[in-house]
């Protein structure tokens, strides 16, 4: 991203009224955000001292990458007592990372005062973001078998005067039944492999013996739209605060007493009481000032915290109003005595003492509950945050000694870059997966080094689009074999395998002194393979790339062809079509005759990214190869996938910007027009394509037939692309270019996002599905990037109703 984003250089140089739209506006939903940029200088320290002020932008050379390598490496050997060297691997897969990162994984340079920034943005705080996004935490919870859903029973209290005392009282909930977490030192590099051992008197981390287990709470934090929390302060007050899901004063116990609840603040050991102020009396009966009910808004998915002394209307303080009920899991150990663990505020050392009573059940006190957080590096390590916000750390120079918890997750002289190895599960799905649903990595697969990948020549439209025609194309792989092929793909072809040249390229030039003709010359054959490998190639890197930058882990999926490679298939035949088939695992690419010319579809980048587009979406979605709404989305991605790729390329995304003076609604750009050379084929149409995303066909307007019926969705697509652009376009801060990368950038991410939360069922309404999952996608983004991205949400909402995609298609039928 460039470095006018951040906010020193927004208020240095622009007024705040002179920002427009979303990307530009920072916002500090984001809890790292906070973080003093000295809390990596440790790790930055044999980087040019200009790193953290200058913004130009360096290229990523293998200098750097050595520079910050060995900073890491020497960071790690601080933390761990080992020579620097025993960590230069594990450094270099974290360098190349956030060279990546840096950026965005297809940028070829990176700002260096971002690469600050997003070491810090990549510290476990931002964690916090994702708590909310799972639907198991976040949506359901049961704190009374009679109850499928929170919420208390108000019925009585609204119909009576008089208080009564609770029914069928439970109190506070006890451990998850089943549930555990075992940790335990393993650090090949310095020779470490220790548990986590427990005994009536220490927790050590010793050389033998199984990981202790852990039992499971849940804690609950209540957070309006502007990531502000609900909290206790010193004085009793009830306020909100910037959410932090390691301050104590954030989490509250939710209590079941029947016909009414408690909040109980973990921090304070206090009550939310009646007039926003804490209470340190349990409550007793519904008119007690801390009985509460919580109440779900079924449409918008949100609570309001009402107080039950009032039972003569709903009584919201504004404070309480419309919140988001985010689930934090916290971990206690319990020892053979029936004493738990807990922290010593003062000196961070650890011991064990007696729980809480209630009825027949011994439960931890909130000073003996630890934060079990995934670490950057989840895969395979995780932090213990203590009750006092320290993370739990042990060195490996001192074997079968007490651990500790003595230094601060902020602090700026210590990140846990290597912590735990850890064999969890925690209700209701395990912790690798749970991990893996983080929104900003810090350690995901390392990007391959400067200088590396494959160059290949394409047409980056199709033969009929002069201002484009062939260009060079960069494939991040390095695996692509002769064929050309790889892991996922292989190409069939009347021409011989076509093997790299000696810096590993595909460089072939096209014959133009050549008419096309059929059987195809050998130089235009060969040059069709590579051509369309290429795109292949190229589009699912893109998407995987974001599927990957969402998830923080390289993607894993079933490929619904089976245990083969998906064979690509330039020139299949004559007809006037192109296919993607899960049952036979291929793509098909046929020429048709134009007069006495034919026309050969695999040179249509759009045509072969669309076919593309079908396979990506068969692996995120299988159950979506239907008719109606479903289908036709399968049509709208596959044009939509053509998009994607084009808008990605900066020189295409420049070109397009040029020709057309930034206008996304010129009647005759090569970005909304789909198939030209195709299209020109079959309608005569001068260049508008097989089909158009700049329309304005309305959901009551569509018939059912899948191809006609898409241009429904994506035409809401570019009209969401159109409006974004203009609301985020302002040259005095970056080029139009920039911005129109950025946007794509975005919305495509978001639309993926908004595909792989969708239901998998079939429906007459999934366009709509999509586009309210695309409103949510865009909060997801928003706090990862540190941004208000309200606006578009907006945007999504008209234009949803303008273009009628809930009835789309419904109406012919």
């Amino acid at each position: 991203m460039s470095t006018q984003m951040t906010p020193l250089h927004i208020t240095n140089q622009l007024h705040e009224a002179d920002i427009r739209g979303g990307l530009s506006k920072r916002t500090p939903h984001c809890i790292a955000y906070k973080l003093p940029k000295e809390s990596v200088t440790s790790v930055l320290a044999n980087i040019s001292k200009k790193a953290q002020h200058d913004t130009s932008i360096y290229t990523v050379s293998a200098d750097w990458i050595q520079s910050l390598t060995s900073s890491i490496a020497s960071e790690l050997s601080r933390n761990f007592n080992a020579p620097p060297e025993n960590f230069i691997e594990h450094s270099r897969n974290v360098a190349n990372i956030i060279s990546s990162v840096g950026n965005g994984i297809w940028s070829s340079g990176i700002t260096p005062i971002n690469a600050i920034r997003d070491i810090e943005t990549n510290i476990p705080l931002y964690i916090s973001d994702y708590f909310d996004q799972l639907s198991g935490w976040s949506r359901e919870h049961i704190f009374d078998k009679s109850k499928p859903r929170i919420g208390s029973n108000i019925s009585g209290l609204q119909n009576s005067r008089n208080p009564y005392t609770a029914d069928n009282s439970i109190g506070p909930e006890s451990a998850l039944s089943e549930r555990f977490v075992k940790i335990g030192w393993n650090l090949p590099v310095v020779n470490v492999n220790s548990p986590f051992n427990i005994s009536s008197n220490t927790a050590a981390f010793g050389s033998t013996g199984d990981p202790s287990s852990g039992e499971v709470y849940r804690y609950f934090a209540f957070i309006d739209s502007y990531k502000q929390a609900i909290s206790i302060d010193e004085s009793g007050s009830i306020k909100k605060k910037l959410y932090d899901f390691t301050d104590p004063s954030q989490l509250w116990r939710i209590e079941n007493y029947g016909s009414f609840y408690a909040l109980y603040n973990k921090k304070y050991g206090a009550y939310l009481g009646r007039k926003l102020h804490a209470n340190t009396e349990k409550p007793n009966n519904n008119w007690h000032e801390s009985a509460v009910y919580v109440v779900e808004d079924n449409d918008t998915r949100t609570y309001s915290i009402g107080y039950t002394h009032n039972n003569q209307k709903i009584d919201y303080p504004d404070l309480l109003k419309n919140l988001t009920l985010v689930t934090i899991p916290l971990v206690a150990w319990r020892n053979s005595s029936g004493q738990f663990l807990n922290p010593d505020a003062q000196n961070g050392s650890l011991s064990f003492s007696n729980g809480e009573q209630y009825n027949d059940t011994t439960i931890p006190k909130p000073e003996q509950l630890f934060l079990f957080v995934p670490h950057p590096d989840f895969s395979k390590k995780a932090v213990i945050i203590g009750h006092n916000g320290k993370f739990l750390e042990f060195n490996p120079s001192t074997l079968n000694k007490v651990s500790s918890c003595s230094y601060d997750l902020k602090s700026p002289t210590r990140l846990p870059f290597a912590l735990f190895d850890f064999d969890q599960n925690i209700y209701p799905r395990g912790a690798n997966y749970l991990a893996s649903r983080l929104q900003q990595p810090l350690i995901a697969q390392a990007a391959p080094p400067p200088g590396k990948g494959t160059r290949t020549r394409v047409w980056k439209s199709d033969p009929s689009v002069k201002s484009i025609g062939i260009r060079e194309l960069f494939l991040v792989r390095t695996d692509i074999q002769t064929g050309p092929k790889d892991d996922l793909f292989e190409t069939v072809s009347t021409a011989a395998s076509i093997a790299p040249d000696t810096n590993g390229d595909f460089l072939l030039d096209f014959d133009n002194n050549q008419p096309s003709q059929v059987p195809e010359s050998d130089n235009h054959t060969r040059f069709d393979v590579v051509h369309t490998y290429s795109i292949v190639r190229y589009a699912y890197d893109l998407v995987l790339g974001d599927w990957e930058y969402l998830d923080g882990a390289p993607p894993k999926f079933t490929t619904p062809w089976g245990n083969k490679r998906l064979q690509i298939h330039p020139h299949a035949g004559e007809d006037a079509n192109a296919y993607y088939s899960r049952e036979e695992g291929v793509l098909k690419f046929f020429y048709t005759n134009d007069g006495d010319r034919p026309i050969y579809l695999c040179r249509s980048l759009d045509v072969v990214a669309h076919e593309t587009g079908h396979s990506l979406l068969d692996i995120m979605q299988p159950g979506w190869m239907s008719d109606g709404q479903t289908g036709a989305f399968h049509e709208a991605f596959g044009d939509l996938n053509s998009l994607f790729v084009l808008i990605s390329m900066a020189e295409i995304a420049d070109l397009f910007i040029t020709l057309t003076k930034a206008n996304l609604r010129d009647p005759n750009n090569f970005l909304s027009a789909v198939g030209e050379e195709f299209g020109d084929a079959l309608f005569h149409n001068k260049g508008k394509g097989l089909r158009n995303l700049s329309n304005t066909l309305k959901g009551s307007q569509a018939g059912t037939e899948v191809h006609a019926l898409s241009l429904v969705f994506s035409g809401f697509y570019y009209d969401v692309l159109v409006d974004v652009f203009a609301l985020e376009r302002n040259p005095s801060i970056k080029s139009d270019t920039e911005t129109l990368l950025d946007v794509a950038t975005n919305l495509r991410r978001a639309l993926i996002t908004a595909i792989r939360v969708s239901s998998s069922t079939p429906t007459d309404t999934k366009f709509q599905e999509l586009a309210t999952n695309l409103e949510t996608a865009f909060g997801t983004l928003g706090r990862r990037l540190g941004v208000d991205l309200t606006s578009w949400k907006q945007i999504v909402r008209k234009h949803a109703k303008e273009r009628e995609l809930s009835i789309a298609g419904n109406n012919a039928k």
